[in-house]
């Protein structure tokens, strides 16, 4: 029985890092996807960025996602803040050169939300033939 409740108590503490794993394998390839696109390709994908801004001679395009989430349950209320940053740097063509993303409400699987964000035209999940 013992043996039993630590696999249980194993997985359930794996759980949140296999999860957070995803989530950067996922937000990875998304941003992968759009190096050597042109900057207005992604915006017409993602829509318009939140700001633009250069900063030490680099074009830098940011879209950021921040809300407060509130949950309950017969234990208590819960709260905490949901974020998912992503940031394109663009040569002098325009050309999609460096990423960074942060945050934890970013895509975990393509499945689910990646579709929206990932590049139509160099999709990771799709085979080569498919494109």
């Amino acid at each position: 029985m013992k043996k039993y409740i630590a696999i249980l108590l194993i997985m359930i503490l794996i759980q949140p890092i296999t999860f957070a794993a995803g989530m950067k394998s996922t937000m990875n390839k998304v941003m992968d996807s759009w190096i050597g696109e042109n900057i207005d390709t992604v915006i017409n994908s993602w829509g318009y960025p939140s700001s633009e801004k250069e900063i030490a001679g680099k074009k830098l395009y940011y879209w950021t996602k921040s809300s407060y989430v509130i949950t309950s349950n017969q234990y208590g209320v819960y709260g905490g803040e949901s974020t998912c940053n992503r940031i394109l740097e663009v040569d002098k063509n325009n050309t999609v050169v460096k990423w960074q993303w942060e945050g934890n409400s970013c895509p975990s699987t393509y499945i689910f939300s990646g579709k929206k964000l990932v590049n139509p035209n160099n999709n990771p999940w799709k085979k080569k033939s498919e494109l």
